[in-house]
């Protein structure tokens, strides 16, 4: 029980990949070629990426006053001419920590994304035409910065059953732990002592509460009650994400909402006498994986 999480997952975690053809494939494929082709001094690349009525314009910062002053607008031509110079120079790069694309919004003819890249940070508006992304206009500022660089965003949610319950009254819906619920309870405490939980769920019952309650004690959370018959996924996943978040519920519900939130029907119902599972599902921007332990 008191196995550290982070080398369960180390053994346990199984990760799956799917492919996405969708828009934003394509618009990053396009953001990334806009990138090789200066990088690269690659034309062709450039060519894949850039509508020949292209409009960039930027600005730049003086390293003296701080200011920032409009630079140039560098029109389809002048880009094609300018990755040949560097090529031309040697001047090019195999660059990946300036370097990075994501797409802000997608429409049905229309999108927006942002790029950073050595020379700084742009936002680039592309267009569909014949199926194809390309690049109409940018906006620049640079010279790059250091806190132009993302992280990806993850959330991690933890999901267990409420520890062992009272069954001498059948009759007693809203039963609390027993002796051995109670130890399990702090042991799941002490489980999770390393984990740096933003916020703790459970279902509005003793028995799930009292579960809750010894980690959130320790980690000065209150708790959050829902019902998962009510509960709304999207509203879910926005509320939560990037956070790292406790969910206690029961038997049916904790694989159940497991589900929900890989999107896909992975988990099966818990057995009566299994207090024990650990489900822990781990979302980014491009991928949801899960892993199941069992921590006695």
């Amino acid at each position: 029980m008191k196995s550290i999480i982070t080398t369960l997952l180390l053994l346990f975690t199984f990760i799956s990949f799917s492919q996405d053809t969708s828009d934003k494939a394509q618009i990053e494929a396009t953001l990334n070629n806009y990138i090789d082709g200066f990088y690269q001094g690659d034309t062709t690349k450039l060519k894949a990426a850039l509508k020949p009525r292209l409009y960039k314009f930027g600005y730049l910062k003086d390293k003296e006053t701080g200011e920032y002053k409009y630079y140039q607008h560098l029109s389809y031509e002048n880009a094609l001419k300018l990755a040949q110079t560097l090529k031309d120079q040697g001047r090019t790069r195999d660059e990946t920590k300036m370097r990075s694309v994501k797409v802000l919004e997608i429409s049905n003819h229309i999108a927006a994304a942002k790029v950073t890249a050595a020379w700084g940070l742009d936002y680039v508006l592309l267009s569909k035409d014949d199926g194809k992304w390309l690049i109409e206009e940018v906006i620049w500022e640079g010279p790059f910065e250091e806190k132009f660089i993302e992280e990806p965003k993850t959330t991690t949610y933890y999901l267990i059953r409420h520890a062992e319950k009272d069954k001498s009254d059948i009759s007693n819906r809203d039963p609390h732990l027993t002796e051995d619920g109670e130890k399990r309870a702090k042991e799941w405490a002490s489980t999770f002592k390393d984990v740096e939980f933003d916020m703790i769920y459970s279902t509005d019952y003793n028995r799930t509460k009292e579960t809750a309650r010894p980690t959130a004690e320790m980690h000065n959370i209150d708790i959050t009650y829902y019902d998962p018959r009510s509960m709304k996924k999207e509203d879910f996943l926005k509320e939560t994400a990037g956070k790292t978040v406790l969910i206690v519920g029961h038997g049916n519900t904790t694989p159940m909402f497991a589900n929900l939130l890989l999107g896909d029907k992975k988990y099966e119902q818990m057995s009566e006498d299994n207090n024990a599972n650990l489900y822990i599902v781990t979302i980014t921007e491009d991928s949801k994986t899960s892993t199941l332990l069992k921590v006695n």
